[in-house]
């Protein structure tokens, strides 16, 4: 006869019976425990995904808000017989002010030396620049309308910045050129309004002339200055605008993206590297089962600190992340992407994938498994549309605007922007871009210290209940 088991009553031998181990296993899969979370979780991500993401990135042109712009004017006037004009000067006034109407466009007068600065750091997506002799090319329509001589319109060129925004410089020339146009109409209307005037005195004083000559009335009307119908175009608009970008993106840089690609590589790296560091770690200390392909393991039960399992998992990433650095910059630079100052690059990108890892992981110590799912939520979905990789900061809605600074890919793209595009000049992004990411750094590691800490207080260290569960299990 098969022996007793003290303690164990006929309930219980039920219970741990086949039948009742398959009714158990049936109910588990059956309970809204079982399939509402991870319902909840998806529902979770789409929905803030798609809220984030595509409310963030798809009305740029709407939510233009002191755009950078710079205003040049290199026209010195000229003389028109006896008086001073200033058309140069009057027209740059003009946009100025009508710029200052609004908050969309923030138009700064510069010189030409300040305004290619600051387009060669990236301070402003685009530069409207009156040449020289801008108002003597008006004056010169005037007279060459009445006579046979020639004359050059006066020119305005609009330069674009890709290397700063590619879509930011697009828009800026979407809304800033058909201000251009409408001020070329105007000025075109003081233009015919002074050969009008030039045309009757001419025709005035021709008229004496012709008269006292004896020349018949009819034949003056003939001789009379006119505007032939090529003037009179000329006149109406008489601007001439000519865009171009003020560098050209080089051959393997994304047509000036190539930073921001780079950086949301670096991120994916960073987390999916760091998601599974995690698991890997947790399984040798002990902590959770892994499975690798058909081996289901855990290793000895080592019930380790929190706080020390932050910085065991952070200080591989540290280590790891140098050889990891030089990698992704040797292929990125194999496959034809320009890298100037190297060890600029080298250093951003290993602090890049140290903030990112540094953030995933402090959030996995204070909130658990949950922690995995507000890094996608933190770094990815509120990181991209506020990394002004696609869309300027100045285009952005407020709330974009508002959490930049403290989204690590904002960081990771203006430090990367301005070592490969801008010569890592400190003030085009780069030394932003580093402390930003050592405050973010800073604030996550000192968080998942002190909350380590604290949890091993009040809970025990992680998994110190572990071998009692799976004891419970068994019987």
């Amino acid at each position: 006869m098969p022996s007793s088991v003290p303690g164990d009553s006929g309930g219980s031998k039920a219970a741990h019976s086949p039948s009742g181990a398959t009714g158990s296993r049936i109910g588990t899969y059956l309970s809204p425990r079982t399939w509402l979370l991870p319902l909840f979780v998806l529902l979770l991500l789409g929905g803030t995904g798609s809220a984030l993401y595509i409310g963030g990135l798809g009305s740029p042109s709407g939510h233009l808000e002191h755009v950078p712009v710079a205003l040049v004017n290199r026209d010195g006037g000229t003389d028109a017989g006896g008086t001073q004009e200033d058309f140069g000067q009057d027209l740059a006034g003009t946009l100025k002010e009508n710029s200052d109407k609004t908050d969309d466009f923030d138009m700064r007068p510069l010189s030409w030396d300040e305004a290619q600065a600051q387009l060669r750091s990236g301070q402003v997506y685009a530069a409207v620049v009156l040449e020289e002799d801008f108002s003597a090319d008006a004056v010169g329509l005037v007279s060459s309308s009445l006579t046979d001589t020639e004359a050059t319109r006066p020119h305005i060129t609009f330069y674009t910045n890709p290397l700063a925004s590619p879509l930011g410089s697009q828009l800026a020339a979407d809304a800033i050129v058909p201000a251009l146009d409408e001020a070329s109409r105007n000025l075109g209307e003081q233009l015919e309004d002074s050969a009008e005037q030039a045309r009757a005195v001419a025709q005035e004083r021709q008229g004496a002339e012709l008269t006292e000559a004896g020349v018949p009335e009819g034949v003056q009307s003939q001789l009379a200055p006119q505007l032939n119908g090529t003037s009179a175009a000329v006149l109406s608009d008489p601007i001439e605008i000519t865009e171009r970008p003020f560098e050209k993106p080089q051959e393997g840089s994304a047509l000036g993206m190539g930073a921001f690609f780079y950086s949301v590589l670096l991120m994916v790296v960073g987390i999916s590297g760091s998601v599974a560091l995690h698991f890997l770690l947790d399984s040798r200390l002990g902590v959770l089962p892994i499975e690798l392909g058909p081996r289901f393991r855990r290793g000895p039960l080592l019930r380790p600190a929190r706080w020390a399992t932050f910085l065991l998992k952070w200080g591989i990433v540290l280590v790891a992340g140098l050889p990891t650095a030089g990698l992704m910059m040797w292929i990125a630079s194999a496959v034809g992407m320009p890298i100037p100052h190297g060890g600029w690059f080298f250093f951003s990108t290993w602090l890049c994938l140290a903030t990112v890892s540094a953030v995933t992981f402090g959030l996995i110590t204070l909130f658990g498994s949950a922690g995995m799912i507000l890094s996608m939520i933190y770094i990815v979905f509120m990181g991209l549309p506020a990394a002004t990789g696609v869309v300027p900061l100045e285009m952005l809605p407020g709330f974009f605007k508002f959490i930049a600074r403290g989204e690590p890919l904002y960081q990771m793209t203006i430090a990367n922007k301005a070592i490969l595009y801008f010569d890592a000049q400190a003030g085009a992004g780069l030394q932003a871009g580093l402390i930003g990411m050592g405050v973010i750094i800073l604030v996550f590691v000192v968080a998942a210290l002190v909350a380590g800490v604290v949890y091993d207080r009040l809970l025990g260290t992680r998994a110190a209940d572990l071998e009692l569960d799976n004891r419970a299990a068994r019987h």
